[in-house]
């Protein structure tokens, strides 16, 4: 089923969402296709758009590639609220005869950004109307792409995105797709190289070379594990495919957005690893054997502007009166009420049975190896998707990196019917109702369990509590409704998973320099209950026969649950 898509996602996630089916939509769109499965019509290039309605664009006569440029623009009452505009890759018949399998990808590309920005604009124009006083200057949402290679070994195409729906500054972003010509293949920047960590270590070297007045802010924006140094933060991006990229006839462009490796005000950073200085980094297939013309192989063009209208979220009042929201294909959208903890009811610690923890053992090392920790004791390291004894709980829309879930589904506990979807974007990243404010980093979905007839779920971010205060927490939601019940205080709750003992919900939080705990919450509240000190972060728990296992990055524990 086709799914909306957040515009304000990062440029990175955004290619990876269309060409790996790792982001909203959960079938195959990796665009390898066999020729004989895929009809390219000789009269016309015409990509047909996500809702079957085709642009009617069409290749220049004169050039195998034409980027076309289409407008959208929302207005009531004669006054344009809100506008964007959306690229379109169009290409010859000759030329996409030659490519089929690249012509399958570029079609569900071009359906991608047509989406995505008409389903902004409409929003972003609801957003004026609903303000009540439409500022002067309309919102606007643009996706603008540059064919920067075609030919036999890489399609590359560099994306540029922005958006600005009235917050302190507007979202930019670049991106990268660099596909594989002849099967349609997403190419990660891994499967270009001889060597990873090498290229790795050069664009560190040549970042720090071209931006010396930046370094210190470089340094400051990686997130390190104890232990780790800067030059692993930057092979883990590598490990990661998140970075953008391209290769020219110079070498390898390596191109970072604002708060990407520092803040905003430092704006965009590009490097270029030239292949006289770094001659085996490239495989050689990928290297151009001759001057790419760009200008003899792509063309532009505008079309006339398109007019969508402003389009309501579908809000739906629960059975206690709540409002909430649920897309047309069932996935319930989760507001974030505030970043401040709250109880729906304003009430105190529940007088249900809590628990208290009393230490039995504590086995310090220089590392805990988790792996063999679980193993021991005959359970799994924890990490979504997982199963319990009713249900399936996958984590889908992903940000910044694979694990950075923003939407949960749940299943039946085989998998094979799904029972409920969470878009969980604006619970996770913003806004926040009451101040209308946005995350200052990617938060997500840590771990997830629905009890007792209610849904629980830990929010984090993967840095230091001074870059996003309020992160690292517990929220409770109606699955029916998608209404959060309480919020916890913030900085309780980054362990990979947590547990529920009775009315009691286990979890820690620690990083790096900072105190590391395990918190005791209520779970109908989410007040603290207790807390207790530990050596350092808690990585996981679990309990067996009473007895509760903690796994930290130095130190394995074990407490006594009774009652308190």
């Amino acid at each position: 089923m086709k799914r909306r898509v957040v515009a304000i996602m990062t440029a990175t996630v955004l290619m990876t969402t269309v060409f790996t089916a790792c982001g909203k939509d959960t079938g195959d769109t990796s665009a390898v296709a066999d020729s004989a499965d895929t009809e390219v019509s000789a009269e016309s290039t015409d990509v047909e758009a996500a809702d079957g309605d085709s642009t009617g664009a069409e290749a220049s006569d004169d050039k195998p590639i034409t980027i076309v440029t289409h407008p959208v623009s929302c207005e009531v009452s004669g006054k344009e609220v809100a506008h964007g505009n959306y690229p379109e890759i169009v290409m010859t018949p000759e030329f996409s005869g030659q490519y089929i399998n690249l012509f399958s990808g570029v079609y569900d590309l071009n359906a991608f950004w047509k989406d995505s920005v008409e389903y902004s604009v409409s929003e972003y124009g609801y957003y004026q109307i609903d303000s009540g006083d439409p500022t002067s200057t309309p919102y606007e949402s643009d996706i603008t792409a540059d064919v920067v290679r075609a030919d036999d070994a890489l399609f590359s195409v560099l994306v540029n995105y922005y958006d600005d729906a009235g917050g302190a500054h507007p979202n930019h972003s670049t991106g990268s797709v660099n596909i594989d010509p002849a099967t349609g293949k997403t190419l990660e920047i891994k499967e270009v190289l001889n060597d990873s960590d090498a290229a790795a270590a050069a664009i560190m070297d040549e970042l720090y070379a071209a931006y010396p007045e930046l370094v210190d802010e470089f340094e400051s924006f990686l997130f390190l594990e104890e232990g780790e140094t800067s030059l692993d933060a930057y092979k883990n991006k590598m490990n990661d495919n998140n970075y953008t990229w391209t290769i020219d006839t110079e070498g390898m462009r390596v191109y970072f957005s604002p708060y990407e490796m520092a803040s905003y005000a430092a704006g965009y950073q590009e490097i270029l690893l030239p292949f006289d200085k770094y001659p085996d980094l490239i495989k050689a297939e990928y290297i151009p054997e001759s001057d790419l013309d760009k200008e003899a192989m792509v063309g532009t063009r505008e079309m006339e502007k398109e007019l969508v209208e402003p389009s309501e979220p579908d809000y739906m009042e629960g059975e206690n009166g709540e409002i909430y929201s649920e897309s047309n294909d069932g996935t319930i959208q989760v507001a974030n009420k505030s970043w401040k903890a709250f109880t729906e009811d304003g009430r105190g610690p529940d007088d249900g049975t809590h628990i208290t923890l009393t230490k039995t053992n504590e086995e310090k090392t220089d590392w805990l190896d988790t792996e063999v920790w679980a193993d021991k004791h005959g359970f799994e390291v924890a990490r979504l998707p997982y199963s319990d004894d009713d249900y399936t709980y996958m984590g889908d829309m992903p940000m910044d990196y694979e694990y950075m879930y923003n939407r949960l589904d749940i299943y039946d506990r085989d998998g094979t019917e799904m029972l409920y979807s969470f878009d969980l974007y604006a619970l996770c990243n913003g806004p926040d109702e009451e101040t209308g404010t946005y995350s200052r980093t990617t938060q997500y979905i840590q771990w997830a369990k629905i009890y007792d007839g209610t849904l629980y779920v830990s929010i984090v971010h993967n840095g230091y509590s001074s870059e996003e205060p309020n992160s690292s927490y517990m929220v409770a939601i109606d699955p029916n409704t998608g209404y959060v019940l309480w919020r916890s205080e913030p900085l309780v709750a980054n362990s990979n998973n947590f547990l529920l003992v009775k009315d009691t919900i286990i979890c820690g939080y620690g990083f790096t320099s900072e105190p590391d705990f395990i918190y005791l919450l209520d779970r109908f509240t989410g007040q603290i209950t207790e807390k207790i000190p530990i050596n350092s972060a808690a990585y996981q728990f679990e309990v067996v026969d009473g007895t509760l296992y903690v796994a930290t990055y130095n130190t394995a524990y074990e407490f006594k649950i009774s009652d308190k």
